[in-house]
């Protein structure tokens, strides 16, 4: 939902391919939550709305109002603020990969093989809280803006008013880093799996680069936890910062997902 869903309206929406994984899993989960489905094609997509018995509360929309994400436009959507256990962490990013995502295979002139895995949204809060979150799981990533959908409409008191806002992306290309993704999602749409599960056939013979800045920022690094020693009980303080979650601990930047 926090991908192609729409969460505004009286009813929940969602759009997508009708015959691909994502569009499958929400008439399942409507049909589990006691919803109604309702299909109507739009072109190559369906949009699907979730209506509940006149006079009771809608399931659906209760479940996103416990999470804190009902009534959120889509330049407002944020992942919710709670604590959620790892599981629920890898499944949400799949299901954004597998909404708003894509699955990129290249080759250069020499004939190497690249690739990446994008995700796009128009909220800044979330690409920001997405790569945060890819972050916790040592998957290196970077944010860039794209801003060429961006169109210049009416004037207003002699002010251009710009149709469109600019796209946030979250981008994985790193070799090493493709590899632990595909190692961690679990997509549902197939084609992104299998191109994702190629991808990182291919390239999975690629060493790490030298360096371990990441493009992310410059200030962060990743590196690998290479062992866990019990010390007995402590007193233990954290400063959690949002939209990250991330927290400081003797100098190490962390998080509580992985």
């Amino acid at each position: 939902m926090l991908g192609d869903g729409g969460m505004t309206s009286c009813t929940p929406e969602f759009h997508g391919d009708p015959v691909d994984g994502a569009v499958e899993f929400m008439r399942e989960f409507a049909s589990v939550h006691g919803c109604g489905v309702r299909e109507i094609p739009q072109g190559s997509i369906v949009r699907l709305r979730f209506p509940f018995k006149a006079g009771h509360r809608n399931p659906i929309t209760q479940c996103l109002r416990r999470y804190g994400v009902w009534g959120q436009r889509c330049d407002q959507k944020r992942l919710p603020d709670l604590p959620l256990s790892r599981d629920f962490w890898v499944r949400c990013l799949s299901g954004l990969v597998d909404t708003d995502g894509c699955v990129r295979e290249r080759i250069n002139p020499r004939g190497t093989v690249h690739g990446s895995v994008e995700f796009a949204t128009v909220s800044p809060l979330l690409a920001m809280q997405v790569s945060d979150a890819l972050l916790r799981f040592g998957v290196a990533n970077r944010v860039r803006v794209d801003d060429r959908r961006q169109r210049q409409g009416h004037s207003i008191n002699g002010y251009a008013v710009v149709s469109r806002k600019p796209i946030q992306i979250v981008e994985i290309s790193r070799a090493t880093a493709l590899v632990r993704l595909a190692g961690l999602l679990d997509l549902r749409i197939g084609y992104k799996a299998s191109r994702l599960k190629r991808l990182a056939h291919t390239i999975g013979h690629v060493a790490p680069a030298r360096s371990e800045m990441h493009g992310y920022d410059e200030a962060v690094a990743l590196d690998r936890v290479k062992s866990v020693s019990p010390i007995g009980v402590r007193c233990v303080y954290g400063l959690t910062v949002i939209p990250s979650g991330l927290f400081l601990v003797n100098g190490l930047v962390t998080g509580a997902v992985c």
